[in-house]
């Protein structure tokens, strides 16, 4: 059996920490193929390398691709895990995606149909129907409760005429 080797890491040096430089065309295939050994282009555009997170000695086990938003997709054959090898090239896992300087900004609230806001309301409207039935007076934690259902409902009801949109 085969003893797998690691590549020692420098000392005092933190994975990925260095590796993003301050620039907004930050590519992080770029990045990911200059600390490989050996890569050659597929015939489907991907790239082989060899593994740098175990002794690669027969032949390139790591395919290297870009998903859909930019990032990069790395599959080792021989097994070994992304942190494995996002570490023995010294980048963290971060360092894969497409560098974003943009903060996050909420979106506007998504607004429902009145088939939605209706269905939505079938279990308060059934609240509604079980207390006209008991004919007894409630205890406060179902008055409580019916309150709350017949806001809903009545809220719901001048959603669905556009009267509140908010």
């Amino acid at each position: 059996m085969q003893t797998l080797t690691k590549r020692p890491r420098p000392a005092k040096v933190v994975a990925g920490a260095n590796s993003r430089p301050n620039h907004p065309t930050y590519d992080p295939l770029t990045e990911v193929t200059s600390r490989l050994k050996s890569v050659i282009k597929r015939h489907n555009g991907g790239l082989l390398a060899f593994c740098p997170s175990h002794d690669d000695r027969k032949g390139r086990s790591l395919s290297v691709t870009l998903g859909r938003q930019g990032q990069v997709i790395m599959h080792c054959f021989a097994g070994c895990s992304i942190h494995e090898i996002t570490a023995a090239i010294d980048l963290n896992t971060s360092d894969l995606f497409i560098r974003s300087d943009s903060k996050y900004e909420s979106q506007p609230s998504a607004y429902f149909n009145d088939w939605q806001v209706l269905g939505a309301l079938g279990h308060d409207a059934l609240i509604v129907l079980i207390a006209a039935r008991t004919g007894k007076a409630l205890p406060e934690a179902d008055v409580a409760t019916l309150s709350g259902a017949v806001i809903r409902i009545h809220e719901a009801a001048n959603f669905s005429r556009g009267a509140c949109h908010e």
